[in-house]
């Protein structure tokens, strides 16, 4: 089984996507059958997000596919300045939406916070980047980045707003390819982890929800992070470009030698 999932891993995309779900909605339901009146939303998602970091943690460790995802630390310190810039999209964000400090669930919303990032990036940016890398990698960041744009559509059916959804779609599909365009620049996914995990932790905490939205927010605001996300794009894709370059000069380099 581990040498399939291994050889295999669009099949094992869809087993932790698949996996991870019914075994958060058995924890969540067998809670519920102890204490009926907690709800995912606004007692248990931090504990189903923690869940789903474990479970995909566990996998790529079980398949050992983990250190060829990128769960290793960077090679060089540039990997993680290469993100400063990128910082502006969870500072405008904090700019916008302020922080309400008397929110009691802050720790438990940093949690979820951290599962997101840890449970998406293996999932989006290692198991299913690892399985579109062989077409090339023009499909490598696009599919998984519309699949993770997708996966936020789902908000709508738990009582997101619609507009918000729409506009989360487009960020997450246009942020997800810049963030899978700087993974391929470096061998670690930790980066993107931990800029993942400040861009959620500054929501969650200014808004106090865990990313579904029922509140309706201004469609100037929405488009002014459509646009943070294409310049965020656009810097990542140069980036990816002078690092193709900087390989191809020191293979003619050696090639010369």
């Amino acid at each position: 089984m581990r040498l399939f999932l291994h050889r295999h891993a669009l099949v094992l995309f869809l087993v932790v996507m698949f996996g991870r779900g019914i075994l958060g909605m058995l924890t969540v339901k067998g809670i519920q059958l102890v204490n009926p009146e907690l709800s995912v939303q606004k007692d248990l998602g931090w504990l189903v997000m923690l869940l789903y970091a474990v479970c995909a943690c566990l996998v790529v460790k079980w398949v050992r596919i983990d250190k060829e995802i990128g769960l290793i630390k960077p090679t060089s310190s540039k990997d993680w300045f290469v993100w400063l810039p990128v910082l502006i999209i969870p500072l405008t964000l904090g700019f916008y939406l302020g922080f309400d400090t008397t929110w009691g669930h802050v720790p438990l919303l940093l949690i979820a916070a951290l599962g997101v990032a840890i449970n998406e990036e293996i999932v989006f940016r290692g198991i299913l980047l690892r399985a579109m890398l062989p077409f090339g990698k023009a499909v490598a960041i696009i599919i998984p980045s519309l699949l993770f744009g997708a996966a936020h559509l789902g908000n709508i059916f738990v009582g997101g707003d619609v507009t918000f959804a729409l506009f989360q779609f487009a960020w997450a599909f246009i942020g997800g390819m810049a963030i899978t365009a700087m993974r391929l620049q470096s061998k670690s996914l930790l980066p993107a982890i931990g800029f993942h995990f400040i861009l959620d932790a500054v929501e969650y905490a200014a808004t106090g929800e865990y990313g579904v939205h029922s509140i309706h927010y201004s469609l100037g605001w929405l488009l002014i992070f459509v646009l943070l996300n294409l310049a965020f794009l656009v810097y990542a894709l140069f980036g990816l470009k002078l690092k193709r370059k900087g390989v191809s000069v020191v293979k003619n380099t050696i090639n010369a030698n």
